[in-house]
């Protein structure tokens, strides 16, 4: 065998060693993509996760009776409202204010889908349709930042400020209303 032959088995073996190197690394950059993707997913269910953790944490606590009367009186800005319960109803406005900022910059920052954004923007025009809220974040607002100052400020300007309700007398009619679905239904 020449030493030219050498060479061409060689330069053969090169390019088949150099081929399967390329084809070992295209699946290492499959694997290496799969595993961001899942690293990202599981970014994002920690985040929902806590961004639900908080805000249960926040709904569980205005079921403490004493919360909850100091809750409805803040919501709807009662005259007859205590200086203990103006207090609490300002210690779960901004722990639900807390809450927005940090679900708004998770938003901002793409860690947050537009669907998950899209309920929550919903869910806070219905917390900013009370008097008692809109009075709070205004005191409030001074210590946030100008983006998630902007972002509420137009929130507000966009909902209407909701009248007075009786919650009972809805929930009673609409517990009604389903009774009256079910006992239809059977009939």
């Amino acid at each position: 065998m020449s030493l030219a032959e050498l060479a061409e088995i060689g330069s053969f073996m090169s390019g088949v060693a150099i081929l399967a190197s390329l084809i070992f690394l295209y699946f290492q950059l499959r694997q290496i993509n799969h595993q961001a993707k899942q690293a990202e997913r599981n970014q994002q269910s920690a985040i929902r996760q806590g961004r639900a953790t908080r805000t249960v944490g926040i709904v569980l606590a205005g079921t403490n009776p004493s919360l909850a009367d100091a809750f409805v009186k803040g919501t709807f800005g009662d005259e007859d409202i205590s200086l203990t319960q103006l207090s609490q109803f300002s210690a779960v406005c901004r722990a639900i204010i807390i809450n927005s900022e940090d679900t708004f910059y998770q938003h901002r920052d793409g860690l947050l889908d537009e669907a998950a954004f899209a309920g929550f923007v919903a869910g806070m025009k219905g917390t900013m349709r009370y008097p008692g809220f809109r009075a709070q974040w205004k005191s409030a607002r001074k210590n946030h930042g100008n983006e998630f100052v902007q972002f509420m400020d137009k929130l507000i300007a966009e909902t209407p400020v909701a009248p007075r309700i009786d919650i009972l007398a809805r929930w009673g009619a609409s517990v009604a209303a389903e009774k009256a679905k079910a006992v239809a239904s059977r009939g």
